[in-house]
């Protein structure tokens, strides 16, 4: 069993987003897959597809989550990132503190 000692970051973030981008692009290509069924079977899995692209929508956050902790360059993964990490830069920051939605205080 690898210790947190044992693991070198580059890796491990190379690893983590090789593998969610992975599952985004199988998650994309399911939705894609019940796209082109027959009407019937369509249909019937239509609310998969929203689900799928729920997904990976989340995992596309986490992919930006990831540039941003990670020390790593990650122009290696093509345009897109660099799009995602300009966009990232780009965002503005609040001049005051937010509170998350649903928070009651406590």
């Amino acid at each position: 069993m690898a210790k947190a000692k044992d693991i070198e970051v580059s890796s491990y973030c190379d690893r983590v987003y090789e593998e969610l981008s992975s599952m985004k692009e199988k998650l994309l290509g399911l939705a894609r897959e019940i796209e082109t069924m027959p009407e019937t079977e369509k249909e019937m899995l239509k609310p998969h597809v929203r689900h799928f692209e729920e997904i990976a929508g989340m995992i596309d956050w986490k992919l930006e989550i990831l540039m941003k902790v990670c020390p790593i360059d990650f122009t290696k993964y093509g345009g897109e990132i660099e799009r995602a990490a300009i966009f990232l830069s780009t965002e503005e920051t609040p001049d005051k503190e937010v509170t998350a939605g649903g928070y009651i205080g406590g």
